[in-house]
């Protein structure tokens, strides 16, 4: 008796119940702070031009001159640097035959039940993936700084908007570029909606009363985009007593995140690589040896990275 196991096949039924349900719950942010860039192979190199601001004093000389044989010329040096490498990221779950046949009778499809579960649990990886990333202090090695007492933001003598401008200058000074993101924790959102430099600037400007909304603590952060890590999860080991925790911790990442027009010279602090002509999340299925159990998977290709750390700026221990 044969017990080879059959290759993973796309399930067209299960797939595209997971696209109805959503690839990450509404409080994942993933896909908001690591923007998508398809990519043609599974690795790659960046490319660096360095030098590409020098030329001969003055810098301004562009008008070309009778007899002269040239414009003025600027030293640029090219190099190749570390790159991408997407690969291949997926989570399972069985399914025993008998006890979908069982259940079937009383309209239950466990296959379907199985697919809602994997969706949520495949988006809490992620996010955590997310988080290991962009709230690093590893990763952003000499464009971090931990608030200390009364410089933390729960604490009303602090002042968040000008830590945000001291992020802004130090990513501008590095890059020549301005922040446009601001991403923090939700234990960092809940003081900054209530602090009172923030509330004073909302007051001033924009002259409003109650809670303050996010678009305004954008505002006063000076960024058009302001992200919440909402999302939480079990962090106690299966079988055991559920430890639901936060994901996102007490950071606050200032950062230029956009789509960079060519893979080999990104443009964002955070990126997505993609394999160019792969789904995301697309769900596989396949029979174990014996065809008693059927394994469903979700899978991507991709890989979450911080390619240009100079376009970010991060805050730890931002709130007590």
């Amino acid at each position: 008796m044969s017990t080879s196991v059959n290759s993973a096949r796309l399930d067209v039924l299960l797939d595209d119940y997971a696209r109805l349900l959503g690839s990450d719950p509404g409080s994942a942010i993933v896909d908001q702070i690591f923007p998508v860039v398809d990519v043609p192979t599974l690795t790659g190199k960046f490319i660096n031009v360095s030098g590409g601001f020098a030329s001969q004093s003055p810098g301004n000389r562009l008008i070309m001159v009778d007899g002269q044989t040239e414009p003025m010329t600027i030293d640029v040096a090219m190099s190749q640097i570390d790159g991408w490498n997407v690969e291949q990221c997926a989570l399972g779950t069985k399914v025993t035959k008998r006890t979908q046949q069982a259940l079937l009778r009383n309209g239950i499809d466990t296959r379907v039940v199985h697919t809602a579960i994997l969706v949520r649990e495949y988006a809490v990886y992620r996010e955590r993936l997310a988080e290991a990333i962009a709230f690093s202090t590893a990763v952003f090695t000499g464009r971090t700084e931990a608030l200390t007492g009364p410089d933390q933001w729960s604490d009303d003598a602090s002042d968040p908007v000008s830590d945000g401008q001291d992020a802004a200058d130090s990513i501008e000074d590095a890059t020549g570029e301005e922040p446009n993101t601001c991403v923090v924790g939700q234990a960092v959102h809940r003081k900054l909606r209530q602090h009172p430099a923030v509330l004073e600037y909302s007051s001033r400007t924009l002259n409003t009363v109650g809670l303050i909304k996010d678009a305004q603590i954008a505002e006063a952060l000076d960024v058009d985009n302001y992200v919440v890590g909402k999302m939480r999860s079990n962090t106690a080991v299966e079988g055991q007593t559920a430890t639901v925790a936060k994901i996102w911790g007490k950071f606050a990442l200032f950062c230029k995140l956009r789509t960079s027009p060519q893979a080999m010279t990104p443009q964002s602090c955070l990126q997505r690589w993609r394999l160019r002509g792969s789904r995301d999340g697309e769900v596989q299925t396949w029979d174990h040896p014996g065809g008693y159990v059927e394994q469903i998977d979700m899978v991507r290709d991709d890989q979450l990275s911080a390619p240009t750390v100079a376009l970010g700026y991060l805050y730890s221990t931002v709130v007590a």
